[in-house]
């Protein structure tokens, strides 16, 4: 099965590292695009570095939040779509604003297709719901918004931005090439869906028992206050809920593509340990 896996995300790679001359976001697109978020890495105390904005934990300088952290809590992300909005006039004011927090129409507007399928509005209230992703949606990103590990914004490469992320992009990759081993990855989505579905388990505590000692290397630090931490049980849960709803393979072959330019010896080791667990 993994080997299987690891030919499907091989011609994945292939075929978005193709389709790259179809780009739809200039190299000065991308300036605007992660100019927010790089900002943050600019402090010239280098002890403090990368430090400021409190997403990524002084001490050792880690992100340690999810999906939401970087897409709605931040607020860097936002930002950076919105100025790009403004300055290629897509949006009819200089700003998009929504007083719905959860709103991501903003990112929807830059892609132009919808970045759901279906979004339950009950995902926050009923532990069955949550929200099925496009993968149209997500192709256009793993086509068009993935830098190359030298591209640079004041001084700050995209490489050492990635080096404060890495656990968030480790931790996802693993955890998929967990469940995938052996062949058990629909077995277990079944299983999860089973027991909250029909069993009315609340979901985290399912993951939490299932998974949340799985992985050994994700551990969430005690000595500081982390908001809203990603902690491995969760990313588990995200790709059951990714096999569930179809979008695994889109989303895996943008990871793919990510740790190929920004992490590869890594990647190859922990694609190799699974590997050879089959």
């Amino acid at each position: 099965m993994i080997r299987h896996l690891l030919i499907v995300a091989a011609f994945m790679l292939t075929a978005s590292l193709t389709s790259s001359e179809k780009k739809e976001l200039s190299e000065s697109d991308l300036q605007v695009l992660y100019s927010p978020a790089f900002s943050n890495f600019q402090s010239s105390d280098s002890k403090n570095r990368c430090c400021d904005y409190g997403k990524v934990r002084s001490g050792d300088g880690q992100y340690f939040e999810g999906l939401k952290g970087i897409f709605l809590y931040g607020g860097y992300a936002r930002s950076g779509v919105n100025n790009l909005l403004a300055e290629n006039k897509k949006s009819k004011s200089e700003k998009y604003q929504s007083s719905d927090f959860y709103d991501v129409s903003v990112y929807e507007r830059l892609v132009g297709t919808n970045a759901f399928i279906s979004k339950n509005s009950e995902v926050l209230t009923d532990p069955a719901s949550f929200d099925r992703y496009n993968p149209e949606f997500i192709q256009w990103v793993v086509d068009n918004a993935i830098p190359d590990s030298d591209f640079t914004i004041g001084g700050v490469t995209a490489q050492y931005v990635y080096d404060h992320y890495s656990r968030f992009f480790r931790l996802f990759v693993e955890s998929y090439l967990y469940l995938q081993k052996g062949g058990s990855y629909d077995d277990e989505a079944n299983y999860y869906i089973t027991e909250v579905e029909k069993n009315g388990e609340d979901g985290l505590d399912v993951l939490f028992g299932r998974y949340h000692y799985a992985l050994a290397d994700y551990e969430i630090p005690t000595e500081s206050a982390i908001p809203s931490p990603l902690e491995a049980h969760m990313a588990f849960g995200f790709w059951l809920r990714r096999n569930l709803d179809g979008t695994h393979d889109e989303i895996y072959g943008g990871l793919s593509k990510i740790m190929d330019r920004f992490d590869r010896r890594w990647f190859k080791f922990t694609q190799g340990k699974y590997l050879d667990k089959e």
